[in-house]
Parts: C-alpha cells; structure tokens; sequence
C-alpha cells in the first residue's frame, strides 16, 4: 500500500485508531454488513446530506437511524432472519436505500432483480431461488400480482411509511449476526437467461477495488455522486456502498432520463456521474449539456462498450474526467482505463487490471485477439480466486492497455466470414449524426445469414439510411455490411442500457 492510498485512507477515517476503533465496533454490533458500514459513516459524517431522491433528503444520521428501524420492523412484523431468501424488485429511490443495510443487518440473502424482468422470468426466478419474501415497488404491482408468486409480497413505499409513521423507539432487539448474508446481482437478468452472481460480505475482499477508486479516480476528493444506474447493477451497486463508506451525497433517480439528469446535475452540484454508454450518449445531445455539466469532475463508464466519439466530445467540453471501467457481474470490476489512456489511443481502450487482479488471453488468434481470463479474490463466491473464462474477445497492445473485440458467443458467420455485430456497431456509431445502434443476425433464404441494422439518429437529422450504407461501403467488410437498416428511435431499459431485444423486433 503506498503512501497516497495510507493518507486518503486516514482522510477518510478508516486507517485512524478511532476509526479503526469505530469500524471494528460496528462490526461487533452489527457484524460484517452493509448497516456496520453505514454505522461508521453516521459516525464521522452525521450531519452530511447522504441521499437526495426527488424532494426527500436524509442525512447519515438519519440514514442509518431509518435502515435501523427497518430492519426491526422486518425481523419483528415480518419474521425475517439470517439465512432467508427475499427478493427485492425496487427502482433507485429512499426506501430502496434503506432496504440494502437493513436486509444486510438481518443476515438475510437478497436477490436484487432487474425491474425490466417479465412476468413469467420473475415468478421462474422466485420459485427456482425458493424465496421466502418479495419486496417490490407498487408500479410494479401488476407484474407481480400476475405471476402468482408462491411467497409474501411486500411493497417498499408501505414499508417506508411504516418506519416514518412510527416515531418512537421500536422495542425490538436484533439478533447478533457474525456476517450481513449474500447480495446476488443477474447477469442478464430481463431475458429469462440470466445468472446469479452472489457475493458474501467481507471485510478485505474489497479493498483492492476500493484503493484503485481511490487512487485513479480520486473519488475520495469528491462529494457528490448521481447514481442513475440501478442498485440491482453490479456497478450501481457497487458505486452506492462505496459512496456510503466515504460520506458522499448520493442523488437518487428511479428511471435515466437525459434532462432531468442534467437538472440534477447543475442543482445539486454533482462531481461524480457513474453512466452506462448509452446514458453518457443522450446527455451530449442536450445543447445545454456543457454548462449544466460544468461540476463534474468525474464521469465513470462501464457496463457496455464505450464509443470513442463519446470519449472525444467528454474531453473536448469537460476535460480530463472520463473514466472506462471493465468487468463482469461474476468477476467483479477488475480494469481501469484512464483520461490518458482514453485519449492516447485511436480506439477506445477498456484500461488495464488493477493491482491484484491476474488476466491471461488464451487461444490467441494470428491478429492477437483471443479470450479473456481474469483470477480476482472479489469475484462472485463460487469463483472467488478461481480463473474465469469472462466470454469476451480482447486485445492486449504493447504497453498493456486492452481493447474489446466482441462476445464470443455474439460472433456469426456471414457469407462464410466470422463476423461480430459489436465491430459493426463501433463503425456505425462513429458517423457524426448517428447517437447509437443496435446490430443482430438474422436469417436470410438466399444468403443463409445478413446482418440488420436499427440505427438512432441525432434530434434534427435527417440521415436516410441509403446515405448511412454509403458511408459505410469503405468501411465495412462485404460480409459486414448491413442487409437492411432501419431508422429508428431505440429505447433503454432501466439499467441505461439499449433495449436491444425491442431494436431486434423494430427491424
């Protein structure tokens, strides 16, 4: 540990004798949990604005005085202990929040959903992990009253106002836990193919990732964090528990939108912007967007392939604040890619491994690329300190920066070429008027396969797609041009990610 990370950790109270007093009390307390975690912050930032979501604000006093008497009212009212399964189909908002410690508290094991899953995705997913309990929020009601799910449903606003409406000391004492359960996020988790990722609270095993934030990102000199990204992703996830253990103001919102996020932004004067690409594409087409992004220092991209002229247009308005962080549900993040290293390559780079991180390509083509293998003690339980195959084709250059070549499992043979949607996509989103696409193989009787193309443009682009295939003529492959392009509006899911099931069906 060098001496930068041992002075931001004594800034931060966590390497001080009190705080290492206060920490490992709160453990004792409330064992190894996300609620210990907040304890520490109401220590040292009681008065600090710790979560902002419309016109509701609470403080790290309040924030941990709620999560606490949530988790009373769930082991009292509703029976929940250590070892019991609840599900939690929630959108980023105040109950949300306090719902992750106070499970926590309980020792239980939550399974965090995707809001966009299906009805007939969520009651398979229920059943297959036994749930005990299913707390969701009332705009999903219909979802879940059509699956006739085979457990207790609770909705998280009730149990808000439970905890509001009840004012005085909630006389129940709370059993001694030695470790806060499991959280499980899912891989994939709208398509009915999804994967849990589950992962046991643990003091050390996310130190390494907590120093390279710290380190790189510097996100310890920050205050303030909009976390649009949904908590049942890994990396909004992640961004808020960070957030928490350094005291920062985090600013809810329940659904990404590009205007009201920038609201957001230039009121609360955020620092910190955690975007999945397809975020960071829609705030630029705001004209506005330069001024009311005037006090970010620090925009953080992961979870998709990032564009580079996204990346240019960041550095050209706000300078050297893009972050492009790579990894997987099952792994964890586990690469970093610079401001630097963005803009001193003419591809964008997913960075390189963080220390105590191993990667390895294994079957390596003749132009370099081959499978990504990644060995990390913060990766899913299961895996924990395990090589993993993460699916994904890469590239390693001499000064060891990555870039991503495609899924393996996405590559199709076109015209009797290997061919990946992903390369497609790249080269389509670099024309100037086009904000993103969305590339899939279909069949065709003649050809056997082609590639279609769903392309969004700019507001106030006229682009024809017979001008779009044009440009695209010297920079495609035969065997990769689209067959048929069709012009559209493409819409996200609530992870800030392109709807890509719903492009394929425009097309």
């Amino acid at each position: 540990m060098n001496r930068t990370i041992i002075s931001k950790l004594m800034k931060l109270h966590i390497l001080t004798p009190g705080g290492l007093c206060t920490l490992l009390g709160s453990f004792f307390r409330d064992g190894i949990s996300l609620m210990a975690l907040l304890r520490f912050a109401a220590k040292y930032y009681p008065e600090h604005c710790a979560l902002t979501h419309n016109s509701k604000r609470l403080n790290y006093t309040q924030f941990y005085d709620h999560a606490t008497r949530l988790a009373k009212v769930l082991h009292r009212d509703y029976g929940l202990k250590a070892g019991m399964r609840v599900g939690v189909l929630c959108r980023n908002h105040t109950a949300m929040a306090l719902l992750l410690p106070a499970l926590s508290r309980l020792g239980v094991k939550m399974k965090l959903l995707n809001t966009d899953i299906a009805t007939t995705v969520l009651k398979e997913q229920v059943e297959r992990n036994r749930m005990d309990m299913l707390i969701g929020d009332a705009v999903m009601k219909e979802r879940y009253n059509n699956a006739s799910l085979p457990c207790p449903i609770r909705e998280s606003d009730d149990l808000y106002q439970e905890i509001l409406n009840n004012t005085h000391d909630i006389d129940v004492k709370l059993p001694r836990i030695m470790r806060g359960g499991e959280i499980s996020v899912f891989t994939g988790g709208s398509s009915g193919k999804s994967k849990e990722a589950p992962r046991k609270m643990a003091a050390m095993q996310f130190l390494p990732p907590f120093y390279a934030l710290l380190e790189q990102l510097r996100l310890d000199e920050h205050n303030s964090v909009l976390l649009a990204l949904p908590v049942y992703h890994g990396f909004g996830l992640a961004t808020l528990i960070m957030s928490i253990v350094m005291g920062k103001k985090v600013c809810l919102m329940s659904h990404f939108d590009a205007h009201n996020a920038l609201e957001i932004i230039a009121t609360e004067k955020i620092e910190v912007v955690p975007v999945v690409p397809a975020m960071l594409a829609r705030l630029w087409q705001n004209d506005e967007a330069p001024a009311l992004m005037r006090t970010v220092k620090c925009i953080i991209s992961g979870g998709d392939r990032l564009d580079k002229k996204w990346a240019s247009v960041t550095h050209d308005h706000l300078g050297n604040v893009l972050y492009n962080l790579f990894g997987t549900s099952e792994a964890g993040f586990f690469m970093i890619a610079t401001p630097q290293d963005l803009s001193s390559n003419e591809e964008v780079t997913i960075g390189r491994p963080i220390s105590g991180v191993e990667c390895k390509i294994e079957e390596v083509d003749s132009n370099g690329v081959g499978a990504l293998w990644v060995r990390s003690a913060w990766a899913m339980t299961s895996l924990k300190n395990k090589w993993q195959n993460t699916g994904d084709l890469v590239y390693r250059n001499s000064q060891g920066c990555y870039f991503y070549r495609g899924r393996s499992d996405n590559m199709v043979v076109c015209g009797g070429e290997n061919v990946f949607p992903e390369n497609v996509e790249k080269v389509i989103n670099s024309h100037p008027e086009v904000i993103t696409s969305v590339v899939t193989a279909a069949p065709h009787p003649h050809f056997g396969t082609v590639l279609n193309a769903t392309v969004e443009i700019a507001p106030g682009s006229t682009l024809p797609a017979s001008a779009l295939k044009a440009w695209l003529c010297p920079r495609l492959s035969r065997a990769e041009m689209p067959h048929h392009i069709a012009m559209s509006t493409i819409s996200t899911l609530d992870s800030g990610k392109i709807a890509r099931k719903q492009a394929q069906h425009s097309m």
